[in-house]
């Protein structure tokens, strides 16, 4: 009998699963372009019903063991350790295998950017766990009747929790080196610095926020939004009101970034999550959420098909903005930060610099879609015609193949392409020049991920009656094998 094997989609949970940031200060005043950290690996995990297993790829590898049971919550910083909820016990995973941390009880659970610490709470304790030496220390608050937030300082040695007591009141502390002390009351911990010389706290009742230091606490705004944002140091946050996203500097008066703008920060693509039931804080792994790219985005009409609209601007280490496009269909930015690539909605697609739109230059027209080099040399286009173009510097367009619907970049940006497409089509692999060379037939969908490239087969029907399909892996975009038989895609659900 054939397994049937369920693929849940990564993600972060707000509420289960929640992390916090590892780094060092930094000075970002003046700084041309913030330094930030990309996803280098991936972790991928699915269920087998038949089994009861939750099995991880972590990159293109299949690791031996399994985990008892389906994962219900699962969080990645980089892609190259996760932790894992399973049964309500807690695992950790990387590429040299899984590990049981705690056995049953985990309601939240943060982890460090380096992959080095776990904080996590189960009904009326804090633990602490160390991956390098495998200790896990137990902080049990006097008189709690839950643990409402977590967070932890960006050199991993203070803990900041908040306790909610029988009453209902909320008291936080911070846990440095074996001992806790009170910070607060009426505020749940949001982020916490190195020692806890600063804080952020969020009073849930009026979502008013605030930094304190030394004594002193100030307001930064009330009825703020449930997510926050800062920088690795958490010495910038970002947080909207009113439909605005504003940011505060060390503590310093709010200013908008954008006028008018909700926005967000396209500063790095690692993040990690702290905080509480309430609100969620996005920690980036990035020096400076400045020095970089900030979007807003809608969708084109009503219709959820309707495909988003982006405008983007670039704020520089002073928080000068320029408005580089309006009304985008989609953007990329060079691996060195220093150029932009904007397709309009006019389906032209441009390049130029990262902070100067009057240096835009037309790559091509008439494009729906694209994958840009991380150099910004070239470019592998989907035309309204449905013809995949190779344009590489400044020659003309040259056309790969006809009836192309989807592609991704693959390794050594080259390009992987769904063509002949009726609910499934053919997957060819493209290098800029003719002749092409096929992968496979039959392929319904094909994902690019930072260290694994995997296609899925046409549904069939396997013999407990449900519709699965097959999975396949290649570690560089041309050579695939079969992965996992029987997969049954449900984002968590049968």
């Amino acid at each position: 009998m054939k397994k049937t094997w369920v693929k849940i989609l990564m993600g972060v949970l707000a509420a289960a699963l929640i992390a916090a940031a590892v780094a060092v200060a930094f000075d970002i005043k003046g700084s041309a372009r913030a330094e930030a950290k990309e996803y280098a690996h991936n972790i991928n995990y699915f269920y087998s019903d038949e089994e009861g297993m939750t099995r991880f790829l972590a990159d293109s590898e299949m690791l031996e063991k399994a985990v008892p049971g389906r994962v219900d919550s699962f969080l990645s910083c980089d892609g190259s350790v996760g932790i894992a909820r399973a049964g309500t016990g807690l695992f950790r995973i990387d590429k040299d295998g899984i590990k049981k941390i705690y056995s049953a009880g985990v309601l939240k659970a943060l982890l460090s950017l380096d992959g080095q610490k776990t904080v996590f709470t189960t009904a009326t304790e804090v633990h602490i766990y160390d991956h390098a030496s495998g200790s896990l220390e137990d902080i049990r608050p006097e008189g709690a009747a839950s643990i409402d937030a977590i967070a932890l300082s960006p050199d991993g040695g203070t803990v900041g929790y908040t306790v909610k007591n029988a009453e209902g009141a909320l008291v936080t502390f911070a846990h440095t080196a074996g001992e806790s002390k009170q910070l607060a009351e009426n505020a749940c911990i949001a982020a916490i610095g190195d020692g806890a010389r600063f804080w952020y706290g969020v009073e849930p009742d009026t979502m008013s926020l605030s930094y304190s230091k030394g004594g002193s606490v100030r307001k930064l705004g009330e009825g703020v939004s449930s997510q926050l944002e800062f920088n690795r140091s958490l010495t910038e946050v970002l947080f909207d009101m009113g439909g605005t996203t504003y940011y505060s500097i060390n503590g310093s008066s709010k200013k908008a970034i954008v006028k008018g703008a909700s926005v967000f920060s396209a500063a790095a693509s690692c993040e990690s999550v702290q905080g509480g039931d309430q609100f969620t804080c996005f920690v980036k792994d990035c020096s400076s959420v400045f020095g970089g790219l900030f979007y807003s985005f809608m969708t084109s009409s009503e219709d959820p098909d309707a495909r988003a609209i982006y405008n983007i601007w670039y704020a520089d280490g002073n928080r000068r903005v320029t408005l580089l496009a309006k009304g985008a269909y989609g953007f990329s930015v060079t691996k060195d930060m220093s150029r932009l690539s904007v397709l309009m909605a006019d389906n032209e697609l441009y390049i130029m610099k990262i902070d100067d739109p009057k240096t835009a230059q037309l790559i091509c027209k008439n494009v729906y879609s694209y994958n840009m080099s991380k150099d910004g040399e070239k470019f592998y286009c989907v035309g309204y015609d449905l013809g995949l173009y190779y344009i590489e510097g400044s020659a003309p367009a040259v056309q790969l193949a006809k009836n192309t619907v989807y592609s991704v970049l693959a390794g050594d940006d080259k390009c992987l392409f769904l063509a002949d497409y009726d609910k499934t089509g053919k997957l060819i692999y493209a290098d800029g020049k003719l002749p092409l060379r096929g992968v496979s037939d039959g392929v319904s969908h094909v994902e690019a991920m930072p260290a694994a490239y995997l296609y899925y087969t046409d549904l069939y029907t396997d013999s407990l009656g449900n519709s699965v399909y097959d999975v396949y892996v290649s570690a560089n975009g041309t050579d695939f094998s079969l992965a996992l038989k029987g997969a049954l895609m449900t984002g968590g659900e049968e």
